[in-house]
């Protein structure tokens, strides 16, 4: 045999004994998976059939508990949370002193109309707030320092504010702050109330959307529409 046919021979037993290797380390391969699956099928059947054994047990042991109870035991008296079934009332912050300005305690209540316009929760308002919806709204202060808005000369209505002293002279300083607003009108001096009211409530809208204030009645009840509809009747009247 020549050195070539010997060379092809040993090539091809080369590639025999490789391919019987690669074959029987897949086989050695499938055996181990079989294996693991199989132990890892019984462990975890195993594993089911304790816990369900030791839940078998736990039920047995409440249900003898719950025998051993009262079965004449009233269910409904038992509460979850009692917290929550008591008649609870929250908290509320108590209502500041509001000041009142001397230009509306000399009107007769018969002839005031007044509305307060102020936070909920009592926050004051700033001078700075004051004065940027002062000006978008068109108001100026008269000589007893008081917002006022005037149509062709006439008084409309003005404002006072709900802290001491109740003018607004001092609304450009840094340390200026108010619990509110009032508006008012005097019935008795105004020439024409019905006309002054509506302009009223549109400047008040304004200065809802300036300030996010509420709108409250002079004994601080929230303003409906039903108290303005009742002031609108006795105008007419």
């Amino acid at each position: 045999m020549d050195a070539s046919a010997l060379r092809w021979v040993l090539a091809i037993i080369g590639i025999v004994l490789l391919v019987g290797i690669y074959l029987f380390s897949l086989h050695q391969s499938r055996l181990r998976k079989r294996v693991a699956m199989e132990t890892f099928a019984r462990e975890e059947i195993d594993s089911a059939f304790i816990e369900d054994e030791q839940l078998r047990e736990e039920l047995d042991n409440l249900n003898q508990i719950m025998d051993e109870t009262n079965i004449h035991e009233d269910f409904e008296e038992i509460k979850i949370n009692p917290v929550l079934d008591a008649d609870f009332t929250p908290a509320q912050h108590p209502t500041p002193d509001l000041y009142v300005a001397e230009a509306i305690s000399a009107i007769d209540q018969e002839n005031l109309i007044s509305y307060l316009l102020k936070h909920a929760d009592h926050r004051l308002i700033t001078g700075e707030e004051i004065e940027s919806a002062v000006k978008h709204t068109g108001f100026e202060v008269n000589d007893s320092g008081y917002l006022e808005i005037r149509q062709q000369d006439e008084l409309c209505f003005s404002v006072a504010s709900l802290s001491a002293p109740g003018n607004f002279y001092d609304m450009d300083q840094l340390d200026f702050s108010t619990l509110g607003l009032q508006c008012f009108i005097d019935l008795e001096s105004n020439p024409n109330p019905k006309q002054s009211y509506e302009v009223m409530l549109k400047k008040i809208d304004e200065l809802v959307r300036l300030l996010n204030v509420k709108v409250f009645q002079s004994n601080n009840e929230l303003l409906t529409i039903s108290n303005v509809t009742g002031v609108r009747k006795k105008l007419e009247s």
